[in-house]
């Protein structure tokens, strides 16, 4: 839902901006064809000039080049989708390739404090938050700079980011309860444990989603080619 709601923020400022600059250029060759403002006031007209080309620049020949690339490396930006699956995915429980994709979690369940097997069972969760963020740190490494010239991907790698990030926080919370066991720090250890398994869970449906998109377009251009064909 907060995906859904930032992307619905972000298309209405650029239909916001696309329709006030429009309005603007309407407003500015009407000013020309009636009026003679622009040839007396000089530095006014190239004023609403260099708004005219910035206009242009960002808000229509921006959007159109960075929609043909985004078209033009589909493939191999789909591609990095599937490699984050795979580094956040439950292999066991998952079929990426049919659509069944099961986030990874961190164990939530913690022996009591004056349990012989915290100290075990807390070095085990550090071993599995240093395995995941390795994995998340080495795919990101990989596709960071591809993701961000080739499409609209700085959600995902925003979203990834944090879940490093949190991961970082439950093996700092994981340390604090090995050095210093309180009710407090078992309780902070849970509540950033749930944390991460969210941030798991949100970025596959995320992922997910993007790739149900791709296939559906992939599928219309089939078709479409199919249609032309006969």
């Amino acid at each position: 839902m907060t995906r859904i709601r930032e992307e619905d923020r972000q298309r209405i400022l650029k239909i916001a901006s696309f329709v006030g600059g429009a309005l603007m250029i309407v407003v500015i060759v009407w000013i020309d064809v009636a009026t003679g403002i622009w040839q007396n006031l000089v530095i006014l007209s190239g004023l609403a000039a260099g708004f005219v080309s910035f206009f242009l620049t960002t808000l229509v020949l921006r959007s159109l080049v960075a929609r043909a690339t985004a078209k033009r490396w589909a493939p191999v930006n789909r591609i990095a989708i599937v490699e984050f699956l795979h580094a956040i995915a439950d292999d066991d429980r998952s079929e990426i390739a049919h659509g069944v994709i099961v986030p990874r979690r961190l164990p939530e369940a913690v022996a009591g404090q004056a349990s012989p097997e915290l100290a075990a069972e807390l070095h085990a969760l550090r071993e599995t938050v240093a395995t995941e963020r390795r994995a998340l740190s080495e795919a990101l490494s990989r596709w960071a700079e591809f993701l961000t010239t080739t499409g609209d991907n700085e959600d995902v790698l925003q979203h990834v980011a944090r879940i490093a990030f949190q991961l970082d926080r439950v093996r700092d919370a994981a340390l604090e309860l090995e050095a210093r066991p309180s009710d407090a720090a078992e309780r902070a250890l849970g509540a950033e444990i749930a944390d991460c398994n969210e941030h798991f869970a949100l970025l596959v449906a995320e992922l997910q989603a993007r790739l149900e998109a791709d296939n559906a377009l992939e599928l219309g251009r089939r078709q479409r080619a199919g249609a032309g064909a006969a």
